[in-house]
Parts: C-alpha cells; structure tokens; sequence
C-alpha cells in the first residue's frame, strides 16, 4: 500500500510581474500603513495567500520607502515649536533623541502623511474636530 503524500504550503514567493503597493495612513490620530504585492500572473497578492501586511506606527523601511519614491516627501521645520512638536514627532516617528535633536537643528524629511499627522498634533487637532486635550 503507498504511502500518504503530505501536502506542504511553502510561502509566497514574488514573479519579476509583480508590482509592491505602500500606503500610509492616519486612523485615529495614529500613524498606520499598509503593503501589497500584486500579480496578474503568478496570482501572489490573491485573498488568502501572503501577498498583505499592515500595521501601526512607523512603516517599515521597505514600505516607507515605497511611498517616498511614489509621494517623495515634505520638509517639516520644527525649529520654534516647542515641545508640542517634539512630542508629536516622537509619538508620529519613534525617533531616538539623537535623531529627534537632529529632526529640530535640521528639519525632517516627513512623507506627506507622517507631516499631516504631525501638523495635526501640534495644532491639537484630533480625528473628533476637538481640541486635544491637556
């Protein structure tokens, strides 16, 4: 009697025809971004197999320069604002305080989401129209 053979799904590999998608977006006065591959020919990217990622926070490198090569980026000068805008770089970007200090002396090359996000929480704007609170 044969033996049973055993079905293995080994992960998604990418074709030369697939083409990578990054966004980035706000939801709820947070950073997030999303990933997708997509292919008319090898059908990664298809519902139901690992062609999608998501998250919150900072984009991962390789998303987050997906959407500079696609939207480039936006200079925002923090030199003036004070502590609201070292605290909302902070809570947008994550930096470390070397990189935040420099961010302050010489700007900070924000892609236009990460720079709305930004704007939004030094003006105290939130999802809700309200004032931040205190």
């Amino acid at each position: 009697m044969p033996e049973p053979t055993t079905t293995t799904s080994l992960p998604c590999e990418p074709c030369r025809r697939c083409v990578f998608h990054a966004w980035q977006l706000i939801d709820r006065d947070e950073l997030g971004w999303r990933a997708e591959w997509e292919c008319d020919t090898c059908a990664f990217g298809a519902p139901d197999t690992c062609g999608r990622d998501e998250g919150r926070g900072p984009a991962p490198g390789d998303v987050r320069a997906a959407v500079v090569a696609a939207e480039g980026t936006v200079l925002v000068d923090l030199r003036g604002g004070g502590v609201p805008a070292l605290r909302a770089v902070r809570k947008v970007l994550g930096l470390p305080l070397a990189q935040l200090r420099a961010a302050v002396r010489d700007g900070y090359r924000a892609t236009p989401v990460e720079a709305e996000l930004i704007r939004r929480l030094i003006t105290g704007w939130t999802a809700a129209g309200a004032a931040a609170p205190e």
